[in-house]
């Protein structure tokens, strides 16, 4: 089987079983977790029911918990310097391929055996001691690989037989073997088979690592890799085998404030364990490695990684049936810096040692001490290059605060307008020192003046811009500012000032002309009637709602005058008046791009009469019962009725497209054409053939929308 001496840095061992249970499960026993209490399986009782004794695996893990809560804090120990000869270098490494070369002469099983402990161990693992160290090599060669995700899928760090994936030899493991070869193949990794024992005389399962997301507000993963081993009958039975390695590299997306300095800080942590337990011939071992670490990056005024500092425990320990338990912990602080284009640490030095003795510091732990805070160095570094990639997005962490607020001041020609200006942190609203950047005008340059280019922001002394508006408003006129600091990155439409948008006005202009029906009846009377010219006009103050957008209401001024022809019996329409004109909802988006206006019109209805007068003393008596049915007496009589007119035209045109929402009814309006630099905002002209049956009907309508502060926006009804 394939094993990688680069992953040899992370593995987990973890079986649950009890020594010297002769009953084992036939099939694979849950996955290991620290916080459950495995039992051995229930026999039928002999006597009374018992509360069921703690596993052998349960017993050895809770005694070197027990021992190393009594060990002193980590830290207190004597504290030497450490030997920059024993770190892994990251020094021209480009892929992670290079960067797991470089780890991977220190990690798995290389120092397992040595000293009094590692002798000890030894003995207690019995004639498979490096049987065992083979499967702990590439139990964490693989693990390393797979938690590098797919820029390490094809790093040639495991070399094993053609086999499918599910048919790893989990068994009969390859030695892991490193040799340096070209430069585009940095490394290659070779093999030596040393069978244990037949794999058929173990039932070996090997699920897919499990990978879960960092928490909100954090990224970087978890995972977690698991495999075990149950000897079958009749020459294994009794063997019971469990690795666990878990992986946990997180950083925070958004740097906080620390300190009287106020420096930027992204806190991030780092777990890596690998959890071995082996029970054989009733003796069982309990193997742990454990690296803890807490992390703080630095990040300067150009809201990039200046430095992480570390503080990393490593805790080694093994216990057994027959084997003293064995608990040691050591710490290491120092720093690494990030190489920007590669994500990898540079500059990485652990500064002291803790807990060791001036010998210990050249003991054989001193190396694997080295390794593994390298590896802390570079799993988190992937994790701090992305945060920096978040807080380096505009206004993900960090918003620019004017004062006065953006939007709330009204323009006036040529005035001056101070503004405070702030840097602040989402989270908590802390003030940020920051330089705030490439001033500009907005909607572009030249549309007033804004002055100064750059300044700088301190909490008790915001910077200041003052804005001086143009002649003649132009929309959105204002200016836009950028800042980077140690809290992150703002600009574009967040780090914009503007003044109050206008309130707008609608002018609405319409004409419709219809000619007069002429025609002899049946009766032979010589009949004109419905001719009209209309005129409509009304202006609407507009202002912005947060349900229904842009409404108003105003005064709707009609004027009707009849064009019905002289004739023995004529029906005239006229009159004039005011109603009311309503906008009842929409959407004004003047930016150039995209351009859209959208208004709703409710039209009051004109109140034009319609007059019937009929000359002739020799009506037909049919016809004067047809007259007398609409209130009109034959013979120099006429009638007058509510009818027809401006309303009529132009409603009938449309009745299909009336939107009945209530609040909301009305004639959706769209279609509007742009006017710049003026204070016409946009036009929209529509011109209707309101011809129903023989009569002709013409209609022409213009709507225009105005800015309402403007100097030349009228305020009256247009005449």
């Amino acid at each position: 089987m394939p094993a990688n001496p680069l992953l040899l840095l992370l593995a987990t061992i973890l079986l649950a079983g009890c020594g010297g249970d002769k009953h084992l499960p036939s099939s694979n026993p849950p996955e290991y977790d620290p916080k459950k209490a495995y039992t051995t399986p229930a026999v039928p009782p002999s006597g009374p029911a018992t509360v069921a004794k703690p596993t052998e695996f349960e017993r050895l893990k809770a005694q070197l918990e027990s021992l190393e809560a009594g060990q002193k804090p980590k830290g207190e120990g004597q504290k030497v310097l450490f030997d920059p000869n024993l770190l892994p270098s990251f020094k021209d490494v480009t892929n992670p391929c290079e960067a797991l070369a470089r780890l991977a002469p220190g990690l798995g099983s290389a120092k397992l055996f040595a000293g009094a402990g590692g002798a000890a161990l030894k003995q207690a693992l019995g004639p498979d001691a490096e049987g065992f160290a083979r499967r702990m090599d590439a139990h964490i060669a693989e693990g390393l690989k797979h938690s590098l995700g797919s820029g390490a899928a094809d790093c040639p760090i495991s070399v094993r037989p053609h086999k499918s994936s599910a048919q790893i030899d989990w068994v009969h493991p390859a030695r892991v073997v490193l040799a340096h070869t070209t430069s585009t193949s940095p490394f290659l990794l070779a093999q030596t088979t040393i069978p244990d024992t037949s794999q058929d005389d173990y039932d070996v399962n090997k699920p897919p690592m499990r990978r879960d997301n960092a928490p909100a507000g954090w990224v970087g993963y978890k995972t977690t890799d698991i495999m075990t081993r149950i000897g079958k009958p009749p020459r294994t039975e009794g063997i019971y085998e469990s690795y666990e390695m878990v992986i946990a590299p997180k950083a925070k997306q958004c740097p906080h404030l620390e300190g009287p300095d106020l420096k930027g800080i992204a806190d991030g942590t780092f777990e890596w364990s690998f959890v071995m337990y082996r029970r054989a011939m009733g003796q069982a071992v309990l193997y742990r490695r454990h690296v803890v670490a807490t992390l703080k990056g630095e990040v300067d005024d150009n809201a990039k990684i200046k430095q992480v500092d570390f503080d990393v425990t490593v805790t080694l320990q093994h216990i057994g049936t027959e084997l003293a338990p064995y608990s040691q912990s050591y710490g290491s602080r120092g720093h690494f810096t990030l190489d920007h284009q590669t994500s990898l640490p540079q500059e990485f030095k652990i500064i002291t040692v803790s807990d060791f003795s001036e010998a210990g510091a050249q003991a054989n732990d001193a190396h694997l001490i080295g390794t593994l805070t390298a590896l802390v160095a570079y799993f988190s570094g992937q994790e701090y290059y992305r945060a920096q990639l978040y807080w380096n997005h505009p206004n993900t962490c960090v918003d620019i605060v004017f004062n006065p607020a953006t939007k709330t001041q009204r323009f006036a020609p040529n005035k001056s307008y101070q503004v405070k200006t702030e840097l602040r942190t989402k989270k908590d609203q802390t003030v940020v020192p920051t330089k705030f950047k490439e001033a500009r005008e907005r909607p572009r340059e030249g549309n007033g003046r804004v002055s100064p280019r750059e300044a700088d922001s301190q909490p008790a002394a915001p910077a200041m811009f003052t804005y001086q508006a143009p002649a003649t408003r132009v929309r959105h006129s204002g200016f836009r500012v950028k800042a980077v600091s140690r809290a992150g990155v703002a600009e574009t439409k967040d780090g914009e000032w503007e003044l109050a948008p206008a309130d707008y006005v609608l002018e609405f202009k319409s004409h419709i002309v219809q000619e007069p029906l002429n025609l002899v009846s049946g009766f032979g009377m010589q009949m004109s009637s419905n001719g009209f010219d209309a005129h409509v006009q009304a202006t609407v103050p507009l202002q912005h709602t947060e349900d229904r957008g842009w409404v108003g209401e105003g005064v709707m001024q009609y004027a009707t005058r009849t064009k019905t022809q002289a004739a023995q019996c004529e029906i005239r329409i006229q009159g004039t008046g005011t109603t009311t004109f309503h906008v009842n909802g929409g959407s004004i988006s003047s930016d150039p791009d995209p351009f859209s206006v959208n208004l709703t019109i409710l039209p009051g209805r004109s109140g034009e009469v319609a007059e019937t007068h009929c000359s002739s003393g020799n009506t037909p008596a049919k016809l004067k019962e047809l007259f007398a049915s609409q209130g009109v007496q034959g013979g120099e009589a006429h009638g007058v009725t509510e009818a027809g007119g401006w309303s009529s035209a132009f409603n009938v045109t449309r009745f299909r497209t009336f939107k009945w929402t209530p609040g909301k009814q009305g004639y959706e309006i769209g279609g509007w054409t742009p006017v710049r630099d003026s204070d016409v905002i946009a036009k929209n002209t529509i011109t209707v053939n309101c011809s129903i049956g023989l009569q002709t009907c013409r209609e022409e309508t213009t709507l225009t929308l105005r800015l309402a502060d403007e100097p030349n926006a009228t305020a009256s009804p247009p005449r």
